[in-house]
């Protein structure tokens, strides 16, 4: 199979995967919405955003660092990716605990306090499923990928309807949400050492090299983690758990429509990893193209988006959930600007430039949390929608700068 082909076959099945999961997902999330009250859809959608936040500590960075270094040093992958995973274990327990230690020490309600630290533990699973991930991007064997996504979503609406059957709460849901994330965990480091046993070792010299090259990078994640959540903090809040619910529903809408471009790029990181290694005029001709691909990407993305809102709100929500369809039609300008920083996200860690793409982080959270402080209490959800289309834009305009030099 050619270069090309490959990275198209790894595209479209992350595409049909993650189709597969989206209509699952769609399925847990109409479940959820038409089972809980409005006020507890938006305490469930708080604490995934809140213990997200914390995830990143998890990460750290070192997910794309270590498919830049496994794909330049293919001999060493195993032991590459084995000492990473204990890395990121060890920092997923440090960050789950972070997270369930700042959750009660706020001034948050007992039951949003005790959902969002069931939901710290998500954590774990989602560091150990990432962690064999890996392999499958650095091998270009998303198929692996896509089988453990779904693993997660089928059988988390097993046992979804067979609470919902007993009429359990929200606390015994979060149980559920776990259980599907820990299979899906399974299923992938299951696969992932079939295709590279992976050698588990905390070698010292390794791991202060994946430490330092993703300083940055972790970093970056850390920052714009923080970017893309603060303001349904800041909603919450101000506006309280029906506000969150309805921006909540809105943005789980956007974030699934965006993957289109995630996956894409995901698909060509090792390509422009080693073109940044050995041919940098080739990657600039490579970025060109990629750049036109995702702007129709971008385009058709949030055109279908703004028409097929209420309709999307309608099936996943239902009536109690109007107030989302002009939160995702505002969060529907996103997109397009949303697919193109993906592209100069990664073009920038493949070139080695994560301190200026922390930088480019750093000006953009600042930006966001200003205006979302400013706006959202006035506005509410609709000022956190635009908010993200302002602050997007400036990313592509200062990522495209440094990615030009």
């Amino acid at each position: 199979m050619s270069l090309t082909s490959k990275i198209a076959w790894n595209t479209v099945i992350q595409i049909i995967g993650k189709g597969v999961s989206t209509a699952l997902g769609v399925a847990i999330t109409f479940m959820m919405t038409h089972y809980l009250s409005h006020s507890s859809y938006g305490v469930y959608t708080f604490a995934l955003v809140f213990t997200t936040m914390f995830g990143t500590l998890a990460d750290w960075g070192l997910s794309l660092i270590t498919v830049r270094e496994a794909s330049k040093r293919p001999d060493e992958a195993k032991e590459i990716i084995g000492n990473v995973l204990v890395i990121r274990l060890l920092l997923a327990i440090s960050a789950a605990i972070l997270a369930v230690v700042f959750i009660n020490l706020s001034q948050y309600d007992p039951q949003t306090k005790i959902v969002t630290s069931i939901a710290a533990i998500y954590l774990l699973a989602l560091s150990l499923k990432t962690s064999f991930q890996i392999i499958f991007q650095a091998k270009l064997e998303m198929m692996s990928w896509a089988i453990s996504e779904i693993a997660a979503n089928v059988l988390t609406i097993i046992l979804l309807a067979l609470l919902i059957t007993i009429k359990a709460d929200l606390v015994l849901i979060m149980f559920a949400f776990l259980a599907g994330n820990f299979l899906s965990a399974g299923v992938a480091a299951a696969l992932g050492y079939k295709l590279l046993p992976v050698r588990l070792s905390l070698v010292r010299s390794t791991t202060r090299f994946m430490l330092m090259e993703a300083l940055p990078t972790g970093a970056i994640l850390v920052v714009f983690t923080i970017y893309n959540r603060i303001d349904t903090v800041i909603l919450s809040f101000f506006k309280g758990p029906d506000a969150v619910a309805d921006y909540g529903l809105a943005y789980r809408i956007f974030e699934v429509v965006v993957l289109g471009a995630a996956y894409f790029a995901n698909s060509i990181l090792p390509i422009i990893s080693n073109m940044a290694d050995k041919d940098r005029v080739k990657l600039g001709v490579f970025f060109r193209k990629a750049y036109v691909v995702l702007l129709y990407l971008g385009v058709g993305a949030a055109v279908t988006t703004w028409v097929l809102a209420p309709l999307a709100v309608g099936i996943l929500g239902g009536n109690g959930y109007s107030g989302a369809i002009w939160n995702l039609r505002l969060l529907s300008f996103s997109l397009v600007v949303s697919y193109f920083n993906h592209l100069g996200g990664f073009t920038l860690i493949a070139l080695g430039k994560q301190w200026a793409s922390f930088k480019i982080a750093l000006v953009a959270l600042t930006v966001n949390i200003c205006l979302n402080l400013l706006l959202v209490p006035i506005f509410a959800a609709p000022a956190a929608a635009i908010n993200t289309f302002i602050t997007e834009g400036l990313i592509v305009i200062l990522s495209l700068v440094v990615v030009r030099k």
